[in-house]
């Protein structure tokens, strides 16, 4: 299982959108210019493209010459997003290849066909991850094992170099869940900017989502979007993918304060070392879950939402709170987050919803 992947030459070249006075050191270096599309799938009569945001590739993009299996087809539909893009070339049979030429350039991928029926009517998690301790990994779907039906793992590594895509399935394995995917990201996860551009050009983990979405997760029951550092707490006995699945909408948005180590105390740590929480409490962005059969099953899947739907923002679940445990963390953000500040309190929330690690993990 890959991705059909398609590189641009080297006269082709994304250039950033975002103005060099909010570029970092080595902000270039780190941002996908190469990659013309993650991957190239099938579904419902239609051949879709899913790559990082075009920005100066737009215009010769909408120009180009676009083929399947040699054939000439045109370009039906080009949706843009924040930070990626979906083309659509119609195809009422699936093809084997898909070509593109830009002026004098001619690039192929191969086309992949949409693997649903392995998540099919599963509560499913999706993460994309790298070089996270393995014991974090289990961890973390234990829990929503325990605590909410966990039925399966969808991951995307972005080239951890501590292990390999067997390992984590072979760590999953004991839990006996009915499927473990875990595929191989190795694009560039994309530069942070100084704000307010921060996040505005990491462009791979949007467009992989929807990949996601499209090709293997259609048909899962719901999908729960969080990263490793992020449980879901269940605060009145609320299961996340039910209550996904019930809803109106088929989506619920979780919201999350920050978790951190009782004062005093030396990692590394666990999740389940996340007692305590910043008084007065510091919130950081909410995560979802989704039913894709559901009434925004259609919509752009985003990081910390959908696309497209500004009444969503600020509507949380009342039963469902996300303790986002801070040193969690390899560290890639800042070493402050791997230890136990001070001018914390103990959180009643965090105390009661961690018991569901009986017996304690154990530390990395």
């Amino acid at each position: 299982m890959s991705f059909a992947t398609l590189t641009l030459p080297d006269n082709l070249r994304r250039d950033s959108i975002v103005d060099v006075r909010y570029h970092t050191e080595g902000y270039l270096q780190a941002l996908d210019r190469e990659t013309l599309w993650y991957d190239a799938l099938w579904t419902g009569g239609r051949v879709c493209l899913v790559g990082p945001r075009l920005n100066n590739l737009l215009a010769p993009f909408r120009a180009a010459r676009f083929a399947l299996d040699g054939q000439p087809v045109r370009l039906a539909r080009l949706r843009r997003y924040k930070r990626h893009y979906v083309a659509e070339l119609r195809a009422a049979r699936a093809p084997q290849r898909v070509s593109v030429q830009i002026g004098g350039w001619r690039g192929e991928s191969a086309v992949n066909a949409t693997e649903p029926a392995g998540f099919a009517r599963l509560n499913t998690l999706f993460m994309l991850q790298k070089d996270n301790d393995l014991h974090w990994i289990v961890d973390h779907a234990r829990f929503h094992q325990k605590v909410h039906g966990l039925q399966a793992v969808f991951f995307l590594d972005n080239g951890s170099s501590r292990y390999g895509l067997d390992e984590i399935e072979a760590a999953l394995a004991p839990l006996g869940l009915a499927q473990v995917t875990v595929l191989d990201a190795p694009w560039k996860y994309g530069p942070r900017g100084e704000k307010p551009h921060r996040n505005s050009e990491k462009y791979m983990q949007t467009a992989l989502e929807n990949v996601a979405r499209l090709r293997f997760l259609p048909a899962a029951r719901a999908v729960l979007n969080v990263d490793i550092d992020e449980l879901v707490a269940s605060l009145d006995g609320t299961n996340v993918f039910d209550a996904a699945v019930r809803s109106r909408l088929g989506f619920v948005q979780i919201g999350a304060h920050w978790r951190l180590p009782a004062p005093g105390t030396d990692g590394p740590y666990t999740h389940a070392d996340h007692t305590h929480m910043h008084n007065p409490p510091k919130r950081t962005a909410p995560k979802w879950c989704l039913a894709p059969g559901g009434a925004l099953g259609g919509f752009s899947w985003d990081v910390h939402g959908l696309e497209r739907l500004p009444f969503l923002h600020g509507r949380t679940h009342k039963g469902l709170e996300l303790l986002h445990c801070r040193a969690v963390s390899t560290g890639w953000k800042g070493a402050y987050r791997l230890n136990a500040p001070d001018g914390t309190r103990p959180d009643p929330v965090a105390i009661a919803a961690l018991r569901a690690f009986d017996p304690l993990p154990q530390r990395p």
